[in-house]
């Protein structure tokens, strides 16, 4: 995984560099996600680290610049393996499982889960410019998500009446729904989580057959 564009260093880059680069942002998106943008510090960052908090300028110039690649590198990893999704030749119904466990399934890993969490959370505390990069990032990501019930229902897959865009923001819904949390329930693992929110959007909470079109109309 390179760094993301987002920031560029004062130095030339090496492998050794880009290695702590990337712990740097492991720290500062485990800080932000459980501080918060404004309550997180550099000293909070630097103490993950075991470094002197100025150490952190040879690698990122500022908290904003450090949110920045967080939220970059989180969304371009989604959008790139949603697109992935879209084109291989499969139903949409099991598109829809793979996007919701790409969504989710990063979640039962740390630091990774709390990438996510602080794309979500704090990418509306960027600045100006930076924050609306992120702002056509989800966009993106969203417009992707859409695709899939569009081309389900031409594709007789999905039932006629379906309003993409509404079903988009209800898979989101549920999903981001989780993110906020960010403390799974005991009993279920994220893999719970994605096989029973694959069901909920594709056949609904309707009981009878989980492929009865019929009953959800």
């Amino acid at each position: 995984m390179s760094p993301p564009s987002a920031t560029s260093s004062r130095w030339e880059p090496t492998a050794r560099w880009e290695h702590r680069y990337l712990e740097v942002l492991d720290a500062a998106a485990t800080a932000f996600a459980e501080k918060g943008f404004v309550g997180a510090s550099t000293r909070d960052i630097a103490d993950r680290l075991g470094i002197r908090a100025a150490s952190l300028y040879y690698y990122l110039p500022s908290k904003e610049a450090a949110l920045a690649a967080i939220c970059e590198l989180s969304v371009k990893d989604f959008i790139k393996n949603l697109t992935a999704i879209l084109e291989e030749p499969i139903p949409a119904p099991e598109k829809i499982r793979r996007a919701i466990a790409n969504h989710l399934r990063p979640l039962g890993a740390r630091p990774a889960g709390d990438y996510i969490r602080v794309f979500l959370l704090h990418r509306h505390e960027l600045p100006n410019g930076p924050r609306q990069v992120m702002a056509q990032f989800a966009r993106k990501y969203q417009s992707l998500i859409e695709r899939i019930f569009v081309e389900g229902v031409a594709a007789g897959e999905l039932r006629a009446e379906l309003n993409p865009q509404l079903a988009t923001l209800a898979l989101l819904g549920l999903c981001n729904s989780v993110i906020i949390t960010r403390a799974l329930p005991r009993a279920s693992g994220i893999d719970d989580f994605i096989e029973e929110y694959s069901r909920i959007v594709t056949y609904g909470v309707i009981a009878g057959s989980g492929t009865d079109r019929a009953a959800l109309k």
